[in-house]
């Protein structure tokens, strides 16, 4: 069994959808994180260092989701699972919602679910 670092609730302003409104303002989305490594030597050396920061993968989200513009919430996630796996070389899986509040007027929020590891990223 692997240890997961939990990320939950970060608002994330980007610019995303189809129609033409949607392209000229910024909405906010939800995304929840588990990211799955060993966590057994930061733990014993009780060493940032050797830790995965849950600041700085959640400065890494809300930056890439602040300078790109996806058509889909299905390639952010793509997009945002390639860019952990390539700044954070301690994840070893991870599994990213993205919640996309308003899309529906009947519902609460619609949105994705993936998982990835990082020998697999493709799903």
């Amino acid at each position: 069994m692997k240890d997961k670092i939990l990320i939950r609730g970060l608002k994330a302003p980007t610019i995303i959808g189809i129609w033409d409104w949607e392209r000229k303002v910024r909405q906010e989305l939800i995304l929840d994180l588990d990211l799955f490594m060993d966590t057994s030597q930061s733990a014993a050396a009780d060493d940032f260092e050797q830790a995965v920061s849950y600041a700085e993968v959640s400065e890494l989200a809300l930056a890439e989701c602040t300078t790109t513009s996806f058509q889909l919430i299905e390639a952010l996630a793509a997009h945002l699972a390639a860019a952990i796996f390539e700044n954070f070389s301690l994840v070893e899986e991870l599994r990213l919602e993205i919640k996309k509040p308003g899309a529906v007027p009947e519902a609460d929020y619609v949105g994705i679910e993936i998982y990835r590891s990082r020998t697999n990223q493709s799903g």
